[in-house]
């Protein structure tokens, strides 16, 4: 009656049938593809004996593949020790069906070692016009931490074998195509072997999605602070990616949703502004020009490069870069011989510059935090970085300092471990990967106090900072901590450090911050990397996959964005600054040149001798058209990718009409426009 006369007796068949082989039928209606070919909306359906959801959407089919869906039980707080259980080997299942909407109950885990009364509750139901959400939610959960991920949907990915092209859009960074049966390279092996965190460098944005054959789907991680992206290879070597939900505070606690979008046509560009959609109607997404409202000292960013430069580097012992018998320490300017290079900067032609200051503190760079003052004594202390501060106000350049609140080294002087970031067994995490060796995580509840002591003291001092950058802030996942004094989850960890660049804020600084993870990038107008994604994360790498604008097709106008740091992250063999001007962005000023010094156990810049004055003037000349370019540029949406004539030339359309045309073969980009309706 519902279907039609025809379709009707198609369907009372498979009833048929599945009734005489003692199967559940209800869910069968729906995949019958004959019947439906015609509707507007997505129509679900579940094999309830295998698990795998059928999504029908004008008449293509989508079905459940790759790795299936699993909770992860541990020992309380080991999440090393967590075994994976398939979550339709419950041994109770119960069903039920709405009009558009599949709800499954699973409980008794036993041989999973699960909480004997827990059950997980899995929803997927049809929202508005062409979107799909899928939700799960614990009951009579225990928050011992037993409970620590579970992983569902499984990924979507087309049932039939396309006829031409079938890829996966991937979050990693700026954002990567894989294309089905890609070669295992160790990069994407790495991949499918960790599950990434949403809004760290392996995953900045909370979405990904699926291509095949024109037809496409987003998927958007919509409680995102607690989510994780896990890869599996499916159907046809194909790239797929479910949600891998991680416990908060040792428990599930609350309804995870991913929502689904499809359309009949679309590629990586439909998905990115998927995402920008959700953001928009969410009032999370808080343009530059926004942000120049709230504090005017940003327009100064404006058409300005960047400069990145050090003042002292000191490797201590117990770092894993120390070398016994080596070099471990370099003094690269005081503050006075640095503002004198700036000043011949300036007087070489540069009227604008960013001014980015590493290793200014006591003891030099990352060493001591959060609490690093007085200033470098053999840079000069006090009155050198005063000096420098008020050189850069001078030159009109913008003066800015590199700063970290959550690297905890049990060197500072303020080190109190009770104020550290503490696991479920009481433990504290231990690090000891930078130049400053040994430390711990400060608890982001902490942070915010540090930060007001420190630039409370910098103004008592007249330093005229004018910019400040929270290292990392904005590329690590949110902290939990189980102190009892101040235990707080992922989502809180993520709203101390909004808190720290909002206190900032206030002081009229320019903020900004590593990489830009999407859950904070309202709060700062500029991050100083959003590179490709490569494999290894180094200077002259090679791509992982095939690289996309993913993150500046949504961000673009909200964040500033500097290219070309040495290379770092982009691929080799490649005139970097292509990209720079591909996502007209912030090109990086190097007027020290690339030498490198041995430090430690690295080769390092090390920011020592100017430039000749002809070297200077080709590097000032290298920067200029790009900051023209950001300028005009640095408001509108990046509207559209493309790919023109394979790979090596690329085309990026910007709101205001804009095209930027890059050639990778002939190291030449061109500006052109076109009428935007």
């Amino acid at each position: 009656h519902r279907f039609g006369t025809i379709a009707a007796e198609a369907v009372l068949y498979k009833i048929s049938m599945q009734y005489k082989n003692g199967k559940s039928c209800l869910a069968e209606i729906f995949t019958t593809k004959e019947t439906l070919m015609d509707c507007s909306r997505p129509r679900l359906s579940l094999d309830e004996t295998t698990g795998v959801y059928h999504i029908l959407y004008h008449g293509f089919l989508w079905s459940s593949d790759g790795d299936a869906p699993y909770m992860q039980i541990g020992s309380p707080g080991n999440p090393a020790a967590g075994k994976r259980f398939p979550l339709w080997n419950a041994a109770r299942k119960t069903f039920s069906y709405d009009a558009e909407k599949i709800t499954v109950c699973l409980s008794d885990f036993s041989a999973g070692g699960a909480p004997p009364a827990l059950t997980l509750l899995l929803t997927a139901s049809v929202a508005s016009g062409n979107t799909v959400e899928f939700t799960v939610q614990a009951r009579n959960e225990t928050a011992d931490g037993s409970l620590q991920a579970v992983c569902f949907p499984a990924a979507l990915n087309a049932q039939e074998p396309p006829r031409h092209s079938s890829y996966h859009v991937d979050p990693m960074r700026q954002g990567a195509l894989f294309l089905d049966g890609i070669a295992q390279t160790d990069g994407l092996r790495l991949l499918l072997n960790y599950e990434r965190f949403v809004g760290t460098g392996l995953c900045y944005l909370p979405l990904f999605g699926r291509v095949c054959d024109g037809h496409a789907y987003s998927a958007v991680i919509e409680t995102a602070a607690d989510a994780s992206l896990h890869s599996s290879i499916g159907r046809r070597g194909a790239f797929c990616t479910a949600v891998h939900w991680e416990s908060s505070l040792g428990a599930l606690s609350y309804e995870r949703r991913v929502r689904f979008t499809f359309h009949d046509t679309g590629d990586y560009n439909t998905i990115a502004k998927d995402y920008r959609a959700f953001r928009l109607a969410h009032n999370s997404l808080l343009r530059i020009d926004e942000k120049i409202q709230k504090n005017p000292n940003i327009r100064a960013l404006i058409g300005c490069p960047v400069l990145h430069h050090k003042i002292y580097t000191n490797i201590d012992p117990a770092s894993r870069y120390y070398q016994p018998n080596g070099v471990n320490a370099q003094l690269s300017a005081t503050f006075y011989e640095r503002a004198e290079q700036l000043r011949q900067i300036h007087a070489a032609g540069l009227s604008r510059l960013y001014v980015h200051t590493d290793g200014w503190g006591k003891n030099g760079y990352d060493h001591d935090h959060p609490s690093i003052l007085p200033p470098c004594p053999a840079a000069g202390g006090w009155e050198g970085l005063r000096a420098l501060s008020k050189t850069c106000r001078e030159l009109g350049y913008i003066f800015a300092l590199h700063d970290q609140y959550r690297d905890y080294y049990f060197s500072s002087p303020a080190y109190d471990s009770e104020k550290a970031v503490t696991a479920l067994d009481g433990s504290n995490p231990y690090c000891r990967d930078w130049d400053g060796g040994a430390h711990t995580v400060l608890c982001t509840s902490q942070a915010p106090a540090f930060v007001e002591e420190t630039y409370s003291q910098l103004a008592a001092h007249d330093i005229d900072v004018q910019g400040v950058y929270l290292d990392v802030f904005s590329v690590m996942q949110g902290d939990e901590c189980f102190h009892p004094h101040h235990r707080l989850n992922r989502e809180q960890s993520l709203a101390a450090r909004a808190a720290c660049f909002e206190l900032l804020q206030k002081r009229g600084l320019i903020l900004s911050s590593e990489e830009p993870g999407a859950l904070l990038v309202d709060h700062f107008p500029l991050v100083h990397h959003a590179p490709l994604a490569t494999y290894p994360m180094a200077e002259g790498a090679e791509a992982l996959g095939l690289p996309v604008p993913l993150w500046s097709l949504v961000f673009h106008d909200c964040v500033m964005v500097p290219w070309n740091w040495f290379g770092w992250s982009l691929p080799c063999e490649q005139d970097n600054d292509l990209y720079c001007a591909l996502h007209a962005g912030m090109p990086y000023f190097s007027p020290f040149g690339d030498a490198k010094t041995p430090i430690g156990n690295e080769s390092r810049q090390m920011d020592l001798q100017l430039l000749s004055p002809a070297q200077l003037q080709l590097e000032i000349a290298r920067v200029q058209p790009l900051t023209l370019l950001q300028a005009r540029l640095y408001n509108q949406e990046m509207i559209r990718h493309a790919f023109l004539d394979g790979t090596q030339r690329q085309q990026t359309l910007f709101a205001d009409g804009t095209t930027v045309t890059v050639d990778f073969q002939t190291n030449t980009y061109e500006i052109g426009e076109v009428t935007v309706c």
